[in-house]
Formats: structure tokens, C-alpha cells, sequence
């Protein structure tokens, strides 16, 4: 299951896990398909489970999600929660839709594993942040 496998849920309790995949839903998107524009509201965290999802940021810069477990949509959990990319398919993906609603109700019902997961977000945005960095800065 890639919820288990995710990024986002290291170091929690299998009974974090299984509330939050209990509660979730999974997708399936066609090649080229878009899961969320730039700019839209976001409601949804998503987990990758196969597939490859490109988020297009700018005219040339794309981040790829191609491990299963990788998340993205990470501004649902961040004010003022609008998605900062666009979310496109580059082959058919499955992925598993998780609510923001879902993830602070489980955080309030567990907050010693909900600061994991904190954590684990505040690192992922870390490495997306050092990503555009290095696109708009590349070395020399």
C-alpha cells in the first residue's frame, strides 16, 4: 500500500495508517490527465501508487512524482491552501486522495504521531522549496 510506503507517514502507527487509508480514496488518471491546476483551492493531499505525475510550475520548470509513495498537493495542509503547481499526468497514474479534514482530524486524535507527520511535510516542502531553487539559481 503506498500510504505505508509514503514520505509523509514515516515513523507513525500502523493504526494512523489504517484510519487515514480507511478514509481515503483512490483515483485513476489517463496520460495527460490533470489532477489540480495552479491556483485552485486545495483540499486534497494526494499519494502516488503507480504512475508519474509532473508538477508544472512555470513555463520550464516541472517537478516529477514517480516513486510510489511520493506525495503531492502538499498546499492542502498550508495556508492559504491553493494548489502553487499544476498536476499532469505523464502516464496513467493511480493515486490515493487523502482530505485535509481527514489529516488534522486523525492529527487531533493522535499528536504525538500527528508532529511526525508534521515533520515529515515540513521536510518534503523543504525539498520542493531547494528543487526551485536550483531551477531559478542553477550552478555554474
Amino acid at each position: 500500500m503506498a500510504i505505508t510506503e509514503s514520505e509523509l507517514f514515516k515513523g507513525v502507527s500502523q493504526r494512523f495508517i489504517t484510519r487515514i487509508a480507511n478514509a481515503s480514496e483512490e483515483e485513476e488518471y489517463k496520460a495527460n490527465s490533470i489532477i489540480f491546476k495552479r491556483g485552485e483551492a486545495a483540499s486534497y493531499l494526494y499519494v502516488l501508487v503507480s504512475g508519474e505525475v509532473r508538477g508544472e510550475m512555470g513555463a520550464e520548470e516541472t517537478l516529477s512524482v514517480d516513486k510510489p509513495g511520493q506525495v503531492f498537493g502538499w498546499s492542502a495542509m498550508v495556508a492559504p491552501y491553493a494548489y502553487t503547481g499544476t498536476a499532469r499526468c505523464a502516464k496513467d497514474t493511480r493515486v490515493i486522495k487523502i482530505s485535509r479534514d481527514l489529516i488534522e482530524e486523525v492529527i487531533k486524535e493522535h499528536p504525538a504521531e500527528g508532529l511526525a507527520v508534521l515533520t515529515n511535510l515540513i521536510a518534503i516542502i523543504a525539498g520542493r522549496l531547494q528543487f526551485a531553487y536550483n531551477q531559478l539559481m542553477p550552478e555554474s
